[in-house]
């Protein structure tokens, strides 16, 4: 390994840890926290770390080097937990000196190549949840069952949308479209018998951006202005997406019902 060059590996490596941080949902703040812990571990003199959803801006100075920054673009964030902790222990086990950097670096590409679970479990749970979300509504059986059939429907069009990359507010519009349709078509064959309210709630929560809005909500508190907000406009336009296609389709679901 070159040492002229050993900062330079060192610093995409903490910036590359950051990314699939951010990626997985992780907070700005434990972000920023994760990167300047690799990188003061080296005791560099400076080092200045700035984070937000979508980029990453990490800068190193020392009297052994020219200063040297580094830029990253973030795209496509999901939700997953099991990275977050995988390369915060990761980091922990770094700083300490417990493992060294190839081997870092190593353990690193592995936890980027983690498979999560596949789509048939992902839409098989979603509809389990949404079902018992539903009865938590006060729901009754058929209720339950309902909700499991029309979520199902939305997880695999979720899904399937989002192989395509479609815009994700977009997505989420056409999934909320589906469900509206979906209830008023049940409703005008099992009349009163079903629980519109309990279906629609239960049918949405899997879609509503929960994880989005704490991370504002802790962002804020955190004095990340610019993180906060932008993750609450995040939560907020999700939102909006969601009432407006189930708004929308459940008008003209009952419009077209009395029409007919």
């Amino acid at each position: 390994m070159n040492a002229s060059y050993f900062h330079e590996q060192i610093l995409t490596f903490a910036v590359k840890a950051g990314e699939l941080m951010l990626k997985s949902g992780a907070e700005t703040y434990r972000v920023e926290d994760t990167i300047t812990r690799i990188l003061q571990a080296h005791h560099y003199r400076d080092v200045d770390t700035f984070v937000i959803p979508t980029g990453i801006i990490v800068t190193i100075d020392d009297p052994h080097f020219s200063m040297c920054t580094k830029v990253c673009r973030v795209k496509n964030r999901s939700i997953r937990l099991d990275r977050i902790e995988l390369i915060n222990q990761l980091s922990r086990d770094y700083v300490l000196g417990n493992i060294g950097f190839d081997e870092s670096c190593q353990r690193l590409i592995e936890i980027e190549g983690i498979i999560t679970y596949s789509p048939l479990k992902v839409i098989l749970w979603m509809g389990i949840s949404s079902a018992f979300f539903s009865i938590m509504f006060k729901g009754n059986l058929l209720d339950f069952i309902l909700t499991f059939m029309i979520e199902i429907l939305i997880g695999t069009i979720h899904y399937n949308l989002k192989q395509k990359h479609i815009i994700s507010y977009f997505v989420l519009f056409l999934c909320s479209l589906s469900i509206g349709f979906s209830v008023t078509g049940f409703y005008y064959f099992l009349g009163n018998s079903m629980h519109i309210e309990p279906i629609v709630i239960g049918c949405i929560m899997p879609l509503v951006p929960g994880v989005a809005f704490t991370n504002a909500i802790r962002d804020a508190i955190g004095d990340e202005l610019l993180s906060g907000i932008s993750r609450g406009i995040e939560a907020l336009l999700i939102a909006i997406c969601l009432a407006a296609g189930i708004g929308l389709s459940l008008s003209i679901g009952f419009k077209l019902g009395g029409l007919l």
